[in-house]
């Protein structure tokens, strides 16, 4: 009974629906067959398309695209592993993986806060943090230097190290060189490690060494290697190599053995104990240039060493030879491992305080950086071979330079001195010092230039003693056919020097009064040229001594410059440019100077001589 009751219930129910229904479809049917409402909007034709949602600040603060949540995805854990068993991925890997899947990735969302970090990576970074470095690198990458956090800098950085988005090793380190020079922060892991990186980057791209060149590191290691090679130079030129460098006496006896070897000993003792040979000018200026460069003190920038450069040079090198060849004997080294150390091989790590992963290993490479620095790559292993020192100003050969200067500067009283510092100097480097002072001291004075003084008050004594000489030695013919000549010119010279000539043996004629004027009437100009140059007329040819200094022709051609014709005589077959260049000749020896000048107007005779030629014309 209870179960038919149940029955119609549900078929009274089913029937209740479906005139339900019915009559919805009726009322449907109803309105969209009304021409009224057919018009109305919500029955129009357009399509629609999805649209975006409008969303608050405060949600786009934390949205973040795909890209983003796909390089999250990336796991630490890597399935992946030889022999089906998973590993754990190390930091330097994740972060090179994940920054393989964004290498070309930009963003446009500017992050203005703060982010710190010790070794800074896409993990260590909250999502506006992320999307905020991603919008700086691109601004980076577009070649504008834009602000940021340094951490941001630095995983800039770790990117170009990995070889995250660089194609080519060149670029790369040419990209590392920018940034590092252009970005200005007082980060001091940037500044600290950024050169290093930049040298371990051209070692392991085996670029060019050159790209280094300017380098603080490559600078001081040129300085040592040009230090080092000046002394290896010295060495040799004073032969002090001999006695380091076995005797090579294979194939002799024994006895030319022992003397080959006494020989060389004995040269050696003299170098160790007499004056060293003077270096040479080059190798000195290289030693104390490169000095100079490696020491605490600036030897050569005072203006003792720029008045005494040769000095300074020469004791300089010659105590650091000394020096070297000292800690030879009693230490068994150099003086350059012993103020920088030895060059020895150990262990490196490239690009260490970086994030650096390299996906597989490195081939085995043997790089030279320069002749004090080479890397070796053994298994993906590599070794640093150089000196390792501070690469800083050397105290120790500062204190040097400092007593040689010190020491200079009293040996040659120099007025501004050097106070001690407080440093003790050894006794056997200060008897070094004194000893190389005094050999130059002593070389220099021998080899001074030689001063000579002339005394111009006693030429007149010399050639009339000439003269004289040169009477005594004619004879008698000689003097009978130098009657016309040479008596003219010897007498003509002594009458205007004011010099006697004496009179020899044999009949000859007394000298004739010379045309000139007397020393005693002569012009003052003229008397002070006499006195300069008393005998500069016994010199000149007979032909100009007829009538006075002047020869005829050129007497007559004065005599109408002094009566100011307006057309002076010259000689047929002479020009007057000549005339006037040999009446300026023979004045020249008078009076030192020229007497006639080209004016507009033609030659004219110079107002301050005109006395001087009256003089000699008129007689």
């Amino acid at each position: 009974m209870d179960d038919k009751r149940i029955k119609q219930a549900r078929f009274a129910d089913v029937a209740a629906r479906s005139q339900r229904v019915e009559r919805a479809r009726a009322l449907i049917d109803q309105i969209v067959s009304d021409q009224k409402a057919r018009g109305n909007s919500h029955f129009s034709s357009n399509v629609y398309q999805d649209e975006p949602l409008l969303k608050t600040g405060r949600q786009m603060a934390s949205y973040l695209p795909d890209r983003y949540r796909e390089m999250r995805a990336i796991s630490r854990w890597d399935e992946s592993g030889t022999g089906g068993r998973g590993r754990w991925l190390s930091e330097a890997e994740l972060f090179w993986r994940q920054g393989t899947f964004m290498a070309d990735f930009e963003d446009d969302c500017p992050y203005r806060g703060n982010f710190k970090s010790y070794y800074p990576t896409y993990n260590a970074m909250s999502d506006r943090q992320l999307r905020g470095y991603f919008t700086w690198r691109s601004r980076i990458r577009a070649g504008e230097l834009a602000e940021a956090p340094d951490a941001f800098a630095l995983v800039y950085i770790y990117e170009v190290l990995c070889g995250i988005g660089v194609d080519d090793p060149l670029r790369g380190f040419e990209t590392l060189k920018w940034f590092c020079d252009a970005w200005d922060s007082e980060e001091k892991d940037i500044k600290r490690h950024g050169l290093t990186w930049q040298q371990d980057y051209v070692v392991y791209h085996d670029l060019d060494p050159k790209l280094l060149a300017q380098t603080p590191s490559m600078e001081f290691e040129a300085s040592l290697y040009a230090f080092a090679r000046a002394l290896a130079s010295y060495r040799k030129g004073a032969g002090l190599d001999e006695m380091d460098e076995p005797s090579d006496t294979v194939g002799t006896t024994a006895e030319a053995a022992t003397r080959t070897t006494a020989t060389r000993m004995t040269t050696a003792r003299k170098r160790k104990s007499g004056p060293l040979p003077r270096p040479d000018a080059d190798v000195a200026s290289a030693m104390l240039d490169a000095a100079a460069r490696l020491s605490a003190h600036r030897i050569d920038t005072d203006e003792f060493y720029r008045e005494h450069r040769d000095d300074m040079r020469a004791v300089t090198a010659s105590v650091l030879v000394r020096l070297d060849q000292h800690h030879r004997n009693t230490r068994g080294t150099t003086l350059v491992e012993v103020l920088f150390g030895k060059r020895i091989e150990m262990s490196y790590t490239m690009f260490a305080s970086a994030v650096f992963f390299e996906e597989r290993a490195h081939a085995d490479a043997h790089v030279t950086l320069n002749p004090l620095r080479s890397y070796r790559c053994t298994k993906g292993l590599w070794t640093c071979d150089r000196v390792h020192c501070d690469q800083g100003r050397n105290i120790k050969l500062g204190n040097i330079l400092r007593e040689i200067d010190r020491r200079m500067r009293i040996a040659w009283e120099w007025p501004r001195l050097l106070d001690e510092d407080g440093t003790k100097t050894p006794k056997y480097l200060q008897k070094m010092i004194d000893t190389e002072i005094k050999n130059q001291l002593e070389w220099s004075r021998a080899h001074q230039p030689v001063r000579i003084d002339i005394d111009l008050s006693k030429l007149s004594g010399i050639r009339s003693a000439a003269a004289q000489t040169r009477e005594a030695l004619l004879i008698e013919e000689e003097r009978g056919d130098a009657t016309a000549s040479g008596s003219a010119l010897l007498e003509s010279a002594a009458s205007v020097a004011g010099v006697d000539v004496p009179s020899t043996a044999g009949s000859r004629p007394a000298p004739p009064q010379a045309s000139g004027p007397a020393p005693s009437q002569a012009s003052p100009s003229l008397a002070k040229h006499v006195d300069e140059e008393p005998r500069a007329a016994a010199t000149r040819p007979p032909a100009m001594l007829q009538g006075g200094p002047f020869s005829p022709e050129q007497a007559s051609y004065l005599a109408d410059l002094l009566a100011e014709s307006a057309s002076p005589r010259v000689p047929v077959g002479t020009s007057e440019d000549m005339l006037v260049d040999a009446i300026n000749d023979a004045a020249f020896d008078l009076v030192g100077d020229t007497i006639l000048e080209f004016a507009a107007g033609g030659v004219r005779l110079i107002d301050d001589y005109r006395e001087d030629v009256e003089g000699y014309i008129n007689g």
